[in-house]
């Protein structure tokens, strides 16, 4: 019997590493975020997730990448970040919303064709809350 391709994806992207930063305010979480989505669409989509919103009604930015091909992307979403005045979000708090945005991106997909997922808002909101 030959095994499913949804398991090896699945297993795929729970390989992800991800983090999280709580910004100074939602603007500059939005302006973050713009300055990085536009030279990170040139890169294949599904090895990545940048997402910018509220979580716990915090305005955050979050990244989920694929360690094997985008440390580089990684380390530049972390130095704009920091530099707008991101701190690290605590690690409980930071597992639950990767854990969230993990299974969000299994579900979306799911339902893409072609194996393809979108980086951003799948409505075409440049930032979204995980709380709704």
């Amino acid at each position: 019997m030959k095994r499913k391709r949804k398991h090896r994806r699945r297993g795929r992207l729970q390989a992800f590493k991800g983090n999280v930063w709580i910004m100074p305010s939602i603007q500059v979480a939005r302006e973050v975020y713009q300055k990085l989505l536009a030279p990170f669409l040139d890169t294949k989509p599904a090895e990545w997730t940048l997402v910018a919103g509220f979580f716990e009604k915090q305005p955050m930015l979050a990244f989920l990448w694929d360690p094997t091909r985008n440390s580089p992307m990684a380390a530049e979403v972390a130095r704009l970040a920091t530099l707008a005045g991101g701190q690290e979000m605590a690690e409980e708090t930071k597992a639950v919303l990767l854990s969230q945005l993990l299974a969000r991106r299994i579900g979306l997909q799911a339902k893409e064709p072609f194996d393809t997922l979108t980086a951003h808002h799948p409505k075409g909101k440049p930032v979204w809350d995980l709380d709704d």
